[in-house]
């Protein structure tokens, strides 16, 4: 099957050049009507079928609901915003504290559970 291809494409090459050669006007006017047509079917394909789908490919309704998700993720999970602007004469009153292990914040991880169990029994890992 692939030499017949191949054979068909040396062909139509064959013709598009004796074309280019002998009428160029004619060639280059066909091929200008060939892309207009072209240009014209996938216009009216587009404004027909492609343009309502948008551009993930889901529905407006889809869509609508996705960025509303979005939104409550983003109001879920951000960061409050510090209101209160310390004056330069605060920023040297203060002292830094002795250890800054201690002033750090834990951060809560709401996917982690501690399961209360017997803390109090001994491991023998030697009678294992």
């Amino acid at each position: 099957m692939t030499p017949i291809i191949y054979t068909l494409m040396a062909l139509a090459a064959f013709f598009v050049a004796f074309q280019l050669i002998t009428d160029t006007t004619g060639f280059l006017g066909s091929m200008i009507t060939m892309v207009g047509v072209a240009v014209l079917i996938y216009g009216a394909i587009y404004f027909l079928f492609l343009r309502n789908r948008g551009v993930s490919g889901g529905s407006g309704n889809e869509m609508k609901k996705y960025k509303q998700a979005v939104k409550q993720s983003k109001q879920k999970y951000k960061q409050p915003t510090p209101t209160i602007k310390k004056s330069p004469l605060s920023k040297v009153a203060s002292k830094p504290s002795a250890n800054p292990k201690r002033n750090r914040k834990r951060m809560n991880a709401p996917h982690l559970r501690v399961i209360e169990g017997n803390k109090n029994k001994d491991k023998n890992r030697a009678s294992f």
